[in-house]
Protein backbone atom coordinates (compact mmCIF):
# COMPACT_ATOMS: atom_id res chain seq x y z
CA UNK A 1 0.00 0.00 0.00
CA UNK A 2 1.29 3.18 -1.12
CA UNK A 3 0.93 6.43 1.71
CA UNK A 4 0.54 9.51 0.36
CA UNK A 5 0.39 12.59 2.89
CA UNK A 6 -1.61 15.99 1.84
CA UNK A 7 -0.30 18.57 4.46
CA UNK A 8 -3.34 21.34 4.46
CA UNK A 9 -6.93 20.81 3.68
CA UNK A 10 -7.86 24.42 2.47
CA UNK A 11 -10.10 25.43 -0.35
CA UNK A 12 -7.51 24.85 -3.17
CA UNK A 13 -6.79 21.73 -2.08
CA UNK A 14 -10.01 20.45 -2.15
CA UNK A 15 -9.64 18.87 -5.80
CA UNK A 16 -6.65 17.22 -4.70
CA UNK A 17 -7.85 15.51 -2.10
CA UNK A 18 -11.08 14.40 -4.05
CA UNK A 19 -8.95 13.03 -6.82
CA UNK A 20 -6.76 10.82 -4.46
CA UNK A 21 -10.00 9.65 -2.27
CA UNK A 22 -11.70 8.30 -5.45
CA UNK A 23 -8.72 6.73 -6.51
CA UNK A 24 -7.29 5.47 -3.21
CA UNK A 25 -9.28 2.27 -3.40
CA UNK A 26 -8.19 0.97 -7.11
CA UNK A 27 -4.77 2.05 -6.65
CA UNK A 28 -4.04 1.17 -2.95
CA UNK A 29 -3.52 4.45 -1.05
CA UNK A 30 -3.80 5.41 2.23
CA UNK A 31 -4.45 9.07 2.09
CA UNK A 32 -3.38 11.08 5.19
CA UNK A 33 -4.86 14.81 5.52
CA UNK A 34 -3.00 17.27 8.06
CA UNK A 35 -4.43 20.54 9.10
CA UNK A 36 -4.26 23.04 11.53
CA UNK A 37 -8.19 22.24 11.73
CA UNK A 38 -8.82 18.96 12.08
CA UNK A 39 -12.68 19.00 11.63
CA UNK A 40 -11.97 20.45 8.21
CA UNK A 41 -10.56 17.46 7.34
CA UNK A 42 -12.81 15.38 9.42
CA UNK A 43 -15.71 16.83 7.23
CA UNK A 44 -14.10 16.30 3.68
CA UNK A 45 -12.78 12.58 4.60
CA UNK A 46 -16.68 11.67 6.29
CA UNK A 47 -17.07 8.31 3.29
CA UNK A 48 -13.62 7.39 3.39
CA UNK A 49 -12.08 6.59 7.02
CA UNK A 50 -11.08 3.33 5.76
CA UNK A 51 -8.76 4.66 3.29
CA UNK A 52 -8.16 8.11 4.84
CA UNK A 53 -6.74 9.58 8.23
CA UNK A 54 -7.14 13.08 9.37
CA UNK A 55 -4.43 14.84 11.63
CA UNK A 56 -4.17 17.79 13.49
CA UNK A 57 -0.97 19.21 12.54
CA UNK A 58 1.30 22.08 13.91
CA UNK A 59 3.96 23.20 11.39
CA UNK A 60 5.97 23.97 14.74
CA UNK A 61 5.59 20.56 15.85
CA UNK A 62 8.94 18.78 15.16
CA UNK A 63 8.51 15.90 16.37
CA UNK A 64 5.35 15.38 14.72
CA UNK A 65 6.36 16.57 11.28
CA UNK A 66 8.95 13.68 11.52
CA UNK A 67 6.46 11.40 12.27
CA UNK A 68 4.61 12.03 9.26
CA UNK A 69 6.71 12.66 6.53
Amino acid sequence: MTKILIIGAGRSSSSLIDYFLSNAQTYAWHITIADSNKANVDAKIKNHQTIATAVQFDVHDVVLREQLI
